[in-house]
């Protein structure tokens, strides 16, 4: 079994390939920064997984950097959608933990003064504890106080140990972020099915004839097909769903809240749909829409073609494409 593993909760951005039939690492590479995660991902794992076919994906799904665990997670999901290939996510501490056996793993939770552990002697539950009510000679004793990181291919072989999973993995947060949403254009992440409500009332908003909860939720459950939001004070302003189908890709549809439109929240749903590993990426806009039109050439795209009274208003459709690698 191919693995791909991935790890962005902390101060690196780090992917390898493992095959566990042969129990070798195939190639890996490891950037260490203290932000920077989204820029660096995608460019990283393509150098890494080259051409070669994917079984599974590992993933860390925190404690950690706030941004950094979200936009691993998210682009570990969105890989596996686009591929049909499970994912497995595992925490942190229990990474670190797969190659530090019978050693307390803990980690300073920032500037909090708490401290995440994962005893070596309990239950197999994750503590989070004020750092005074820590033992600190315990404290000195763990993988934390050499600085460990979760093994990638440690990673990769528990993964591909594991059965099925019936979900995709979720971020594990022990406490609320010490970031909060700021004033516009908000923070983007991977949509989830939760969303449908927000999402079928934000293309209602958008659209003469938007989909409903039903017709999101169909959609969303298509392999191959991924929805990111960009969200302000847990609301969904803007939205772009992708499908994905032999390593090309169509916009499916993209749209802001009017309450949010020419605030840049177009211009970082395109930025999560550029790092997304597609050769080429097509989409329709029409050609009365000077606006949208303007907003894909500016992330590359050019107009490739034109469909006649396609929309249902009579406008005129623009096919658009623009290849990505």
């Amino acid at each position: 079994m191919i693995v791909l593993a991935i790890d962005t909760c902390f101060n690196r951005c780090a992917a390898c390939l493992y095959d566990s039939a042969a129990g070798i690492m195939l190639a890996e590479e490891a950037q260490i920064m203290e932000r920077g995660h989204a820029e660096a991902l995608a460019p990283l794992v393509q150098r890494v997984i080259k051409n070669q076919r994917l079984d599974r994906i590992a993933v860390t799904t925190g404690p950690g950097t706030f941004t950094g665990l979200r936009i691993g997670l998210s682009f570990a999901r969105a890989l596996g959608l686009a591929k049909s290939i499970p994912v497995i996510g595992l925490d942190t501490l229990h990474a670190v933990a797969l190659t530090h056996r019978g050693v307390t793993v803990a980690h300073h939770a920032g500037k909090s003064g708490f401290v995440y552990v994962l005893r070596a002697d309990a239950s197999a539950d994750i503590e989070l504890l004020k750092h005074e009510d820590m033992d600190q000679t315990e404290l000195r004793g763990t993988a934390a106080a050499s600085g460990d990181l979760p093994n990638l291919a440690a990673l990769a072989r528990f993964a591909a140990a594991q059965p099925l999973p019936a979900h995709m993995p979720s971020p594990v947060y022990l406490r609320e972020a010490d970031a909060k949403p700021q004033a516009a254009p908000g923070m983007t992440r991977a949509a989830a099915l939760e969303d449908l409500p927000q999402l079928a009332a934000l293309h209602s908003a958008s659209f003469p004839h938007g989909w409903n909860v039903a017709d999101m939720e169909s959609m969303l459950v298509i392999p191959g097909t991924q929805a990111f939001v960009v969200e302000l004070a847990d609301k969904v302003i803007g939205m772009v769903i992708v499908r994905a189908i032999a390593g090309e890709a169509e916009i499916l549809t993209i749209c802001v809240a009017p309450a949010f439109r020419h605030k840049g929240i177009g211009r970082k749903l395109m930025q999560a749909v550029a790092v997304l590993p597609f050769d080429k990426i097509f989409l329709e806009v029409a050609h009365t829409n000077e606006a949208a039109r303007a907003l894909y050439k500016a992330h590359g795209f050019v107009e490739t073609g034109l469909r006649k009274a396609y929309y249902s208003d009579g406008a005129d459709a623009v096919l658009m494409t623009r290849a990505l690698t």
